[in-house]
């Protein structure tokens, strides 16, 4: 497989038809966009709440009923797991797209926003049962696997972690070779119009005849995908900084002023990173379609009829 012909020709398709960065954008709710929320307690006797810093606040939670609160709580879990739904249910239907629309574009050379949400919408019902049928393997997995581990390690105080390192580092590269797996059964049910179940099958044909090819454009799109998605995370950096500079003087005025110029700026450049992200994605799939549109249409050494004595 020529694989600076898929590259390239996969950057064009991306540039060319720019309807595909909104199914891009969507296809991204599903592919990890996901919370690095990682919330740091910055706990101080000169830094709480609780301490007069956000006396509106404190005064919500001070005059307001439990039951309030309550019921506060509940309607808060329901509307983010309501979200979460629609998101999910939005990423299935431009992953979709996003394949339909690659392929389209693959022949003819151009597609619109409307073609690839047309030609992708069909399959949106065997993309969630592959998906729910991929998630419940995880779900065994992880409780088959987390839980001896989990329960080893505190028989051993920890100290059988060290001993596990070696088994968490091969992880890593099987979760690799699994999500190009799980690509191909998308790319298998869009392309080739597979049932649920066929779809595993037939990826799994298509991965294993053609596995050298799928680890090279996997490892070709992991390591630039980092190095892009850096980039697009490098503001980030610098958004945060007034927030970094306002805590380490302190100071309650200075902290709230720093965190708010942090939140402005970051609002600011949010709909930036999540355009470029949605670039990115609509580049990662397209690649992984072309190259599966390779792999499938490459003669097979039974297809080779030898020629008549």
């Amino acid at each position: 497989m020529d694989y600076g012909d898929v590259l390239t020709r996969a950057w064009r398709i991306t540039w060319k038809n720019k309807g595909l960065w909104i199914l891009g954008i969507l296809a991204a709710c599903t592919g990890g966009g996901g919370g690095g929320g990682g919330s740091n307690s910055y706990q101080s006797s000169s830094y709480r709440f609780g301490g007069g810093q956000w006396p509106g606040l404190e005064r919500f939670f001070e005059n307001t009923p439990p039951e309030t609160l309550a019921l506060l709580a509940v309607a808060a879990v329901i509307i983010v797991l309501l979200l979460v739904l629609a998101l999910f249910v939005l990423g299935i239907l431009g992953q979709a797209g996003l394949i339909a629309g690659a392929a389209k574009a693959d022949e003819t050379g151009s597609v619109t926003l409307r073609e690839a949400w047309n030609l992708g919408r069909p399959h949106f019902w065997r993309l969630i049962g592959a998906g729910l049928i991929v998630f419940a393997v995880a779900i065994v997995l992880a409780l088959v696997v987390g839980i001896p581990l989990a329960l080893f390690a505190g028989l051993t105080l920890g100290l059988g972690v060290i001993c596990l390192l070696p088994l968490f580092c091969l992880a890593i590269p099987i979760a690799l070779l699994a999500n190009v797996y799980i690509t191909f059964v998308q790319n298998s049910i869009v392309l080739e119009q597979q049932p649920v179940i066929g779809s595993f099958r037939r990826a799994w044909e298509v991965f294993r005849a053609n596995i050298g090819s799928a680890v090279v454009v996997g490892l070709i799109l992991l390591v630039g995908g980092f190095v892009v998605g850096l980039i697009i995370a490098a503001p980030l950096i610098a958004v945060a900084l007034p927030a970094m500079v306002a805590f380490s003087i302190g100071g309650d005025q200075t902290i709230q002023t720093g965190t708010l110029i942090a939140v402005a700026c970051g609002l600011v450049y949010l709909p930036v990173m999540v355009l470029l992200n949605g670039i990115l994605q609509t580049y990662v799939s397209s690649t992984w379609t072309l190259t599966y549109r390779r792999l499938i249409a490459k003669p097979t050494a039974a297809a080779v009829v030898p020629p008549a004595a």
